[in-house]
């Protein structure tokens, strides 16, 4: 015999009250069905004197076979596969749920609705889902309804309110009255349900669909809640769209400098391209790739089209920022962020909460601040990676009801965090990239063409001249008397400088430079080491539980008495896990020695080889094969920072070799000397670059840029061993030479150029 369920009728109460959290959430819900109703107009009322609550909607209304078979039928809902309305709205619910937000709001509902051929009301007290009774066992009434919407509002005390109805509210609509309500309607919950609702929709849904929130004494204009429409002080935009074939749009526009009348002469002066001063006069950037260019793994097939719009204004500058990039002025500038900041997500023009909002974990929803104090550089440092923070973002991502793989979770807080969602996240990050690509671009050239035009150097150089000669002409400026100044006019009112005291001030201060960037130094060559370690942390897991493994056999072996050949045989397998181990810390212990902390002449083909023997030995295991060809020179250097170079290299070759599963994996180093520099071309057999990197290989130089992704889709990998390879090559005034990635379909290439002294044997 089957047994049916049968349902608790405080079920009705979870999927309520219980299931949205907030009151905000419950509106938000009650608004979004009148969007779906086809109405024009949403009207919330609140009434403070008979503690009253109203919804309205000139929608199409319910009749009685809708209450009847839709309304109340839990979990029903019509949208699901009929979600287009002949208007060519699409409507956003689709669970059968949200009619249960109006138990969250108060114990009493009353409802009037009218279609063009009739006109029903509908009772409930939501008091009477308690446990105990069966869902069965609870009812609502209904019944044929001769009032109008006038007469059904004739209560309320609000003039204008009634008007609006009156002229709106015809011959369709659907309005709630709620009692016994559960909040304390307090200006800052109204003022709170206010800014919910000015974000609810984007702004070119304004017109189509107005949202009034009325008090008792509300007029009309102060009552209609207006979107903002993005039109706020910002510094740059950037538009992208993705459609249906996976083709990725991007245009950023430069929105933050003013040149004034020198336009012409800085594009003249400076690196900036012609391009450039069509971008600075307001045209966009413009970029066209597909998706899994972007993203690997990114599937258009599996998320489906999307499009957004992000603004970044940054809250201040000073005085000599202004100067040196040239910005606009930002006096007034007011922060955005409690209403209308960060990055908000819309599924059919509905906003999708809590993304993006003010005071709850979710408004970084992009860990953009993670981001930010991971790499704190300016814009216009030269080899780091400057990145936007939270507070100077916000816009919106537009996705439909058709991105199936990002569904809504069951408690309207969120989307559910799937794969796809993850690489949408991934995706938005590299929009914010791009932008902040550009903007680091333009400040580096920007800065410097501010130093070359202050000659700061020059200035240097000349008090050092001056304090060499104050030091020859002791008997005449003894440095026992500051106040005395080798080139001081008496009747200057310039401030006297001792040329000789000053000098010995540049010298500290260069001392001082130079041992923080010797600990620079030993820093990189400490981070590479943890790279490399961990790339071959599950290598070291691995052969150490071998080597415990042995060690318990050859105790037991000892103590059954076994053939004294057996012992020995498992003994020589130990050492030879125990060597692959030590040549494995080698390799890394061996990186930040005391003796490399000093810049001298290295002999590159010993000190090298070296290196690569000890790798050879490591890499063996994996079956990878090193082939160097290294000039017999002596280059004047850190040795670590050579060894920090090739180190990452290979680490970046082995991760290659492993996704790429190559037959025969194979790097190939060639040092040589050149005029007054060297030249490192490295290359392996491997993957080669991910395709995001192929249009523009120096991507990968940037700090924490990696494309390694576990089988969740996440990012994985430190991203910064491309970094640390290209600080260490400026450091060197070098370069590297990267296109030979661009047209090649595998394999990873890289020249670089070290410049320095050179001795040859």
């Amino acid at each position: 015999m089957k047994i049916p369920f049968n349902v608790d009728a405080y079920t009705a109460r979870l999927i309520g009250r219980e299931n949205v959290a907030k009151i905000d959430g419950a509106i938000l819900e009650l608004v979004k069905n009148a969007y779906d109703a086809d109405a024009n107009i949403c009207v919330l009322y609140y009434e403070k004197t008979s503690n009253t609550f109203y919804i309205m909607d000139n929608g199409y209304g319910m009749d009685n076979d809708a209450i009847i078979s839709n309304w109340m039928t839990i979990g029903y809902s019509s949208k699901k596969n009929d979600y287009q309305l002949k208007s060519g709205r699409i409507q956003t619910g689709a669970k059968g749920i949200g009619r249960f937000a109006l138990d969250r709001i108060g114990d009493i509902c009353n409802m009037i609705s009218k279609t063009s051929a009739s006109s029903i009301e509908w009772y409930v007290d939501w008091r009477d889902f308690n446990i105990g009774k069966k869902i069965t066992e609870v009812g609502a009434e209904i019944y044929d309804s001769k009032r109008s919407f006038d007469q059904f509002i004739s209560e309320i005390k609000n003039n204008n309110l009634k008007d609006l109805v009156k002229k709106h509210f015809v011959t369709c609509g659907t309005i709630f009255k709620l009692s016994f309500l559960h909040d304390e309607w307090d200006e800052t919950l109204i003022t709170q349900i206010k800014n919910g609702l000015s974000t609810l929709i984007p702004p070119e849904m304004e017109n189509i669909f107005k949202i009034y929130v009325f008090s008792e004494e509300s007029n009309l204009e102060d009552a209609q809640i207006f979107v903002n429409d993005g039109l706020y002080s910002h510094d740059y935009k950037i538009d992208f769209k993705v459609n249906e074939n996976g083709n990725v749009n991007i245009k950023i526009f430069r929105e933050e400098f003013d040149f004034g009348l020198k336009l012409d002469e800085i594009i003249q002066q400076t690196a900036f391209t012609n391009d450039d001063k069509k971008y600075f006069l307001g045209k966009p950037i413009e970029k066209n790739i597909q998706i899994n260019e972007a993203i690997s793994g990114l599937n258009i097939a599996n998320i489906g089209p999307f499009y957004g719009c992000f603004y970044f204004s940054k809250l201040s500058m000073s005085k000599q920022d202004k100067e040196i990039y040239y910005y606009k002025d930002i006096t007034g500038r007011k922060s955005t962020i409690g209403t209308f900041g960060g990055i908000k997500i819309y599924r059919d023009n509905f906003r999708v909460r809590p993304y993006g909002e003010p005071n709850t974990t979710a408004f970084d929803w992009l860990l953009l601040s993670n981001r930010y104090r991971k790499s704190p550089a300016a814009p216009s440092h030269p080899t780091g990676s400057w990145r936007v923070n939270s507070d100077q973002m916000l816009g919106s991502v537009h996705i439909s009801r058709l991105n199936i793989n990002l569904p809504d979770q069951s408690n309207r807080e969120g989307i559910v965090e799937t794969k796809e969602f993850k690489l949408l996240r991934d995706f938005l990050i590299y929009i914010i990239r791009e932008m902040e690509r550009d903007r680091q671009y333009v400040a580096r050239i920007l800065k410097k063409y501010y130093d070359d035009s202050h000659y700061d150097e020059l200035y240097e150089n000349e008090i050092k001249n001056k304090a060499k000669q104050a030091k020859n002409k002791k008997s005449k400026n003894p440095i026992n008397n500051p106040s005395t100044s080798v080139d001081a006019d008496e009747n200057s009112n310039k401030p006297k400088v001792d040329a000789e005291i000053a000098g010995r001030v540049i010298d500290n201060k260069n001392d001082k430079i130079k041992i923080l960037e010797e600990e620079n130094h030993m820093l990189r060559a400490l981070a590479t080491t943890g790279i490399v370690t961990n790339t071959y942390v599950h290598e070291i897991k691995e052969a150490t539980s071998r080597l415990r493994t042995k060690i318990i056999t050859i105790r037991n072996a000892i103590d059954k008495n076994k053939p004294i050949e057996h012992i020995s045989e498992q003994i020589n397998e130990a050492l030879s896990i125990q060597n692959s181990l030590n040549s494995w810390f080698k390799v890394t212990i061996d990186m930040v020695k005391k003796d490399k902390r000093e810049r001298k002449f290295i002999p590159l083909k010993l000190s090298l080889g070296n290196i690569l023997e000890s790798w050879e030995t490591v890499l063996q295991t994996k079956h990878i094969n090193i082939i160097a060809e290294i000039e017999d020179i002596k280059f004047k250097c850190f040795l670590y920072d050579i060894e920090s170079i090739i180190g990452n290299l290979i680490a970046n070759s082995i991760k290659s070799f492993e996704n790429a599963r190559v037959n025969k994996p194979e790097i190939y180093i060639k040092i040589k000397s050149q005029e007054n520099s060297i030249s490192l071309d490295y290359s392996d057999n491997g993957k080669g670059l991910d395709s995001k990197y192929k249009q523009d290989p120096n991507l990968i130089l940037e700090a924490l840029e990696t494309s390694s992704r576990n089988s969740q889709g996440e990012l994985i990998g430190t991203g910064m061993g491309m970094w640390i390879i290209n600080k260490t090559i400026n450091e060197y005034n070098g370069a590297i030479d990267l296109s030979g990635n661009i047209i090649a379909k595998d394999g990873f290439f890289a020249l670089i150029k070290l410049e320095g002294d050179v001795k040859h044997d």
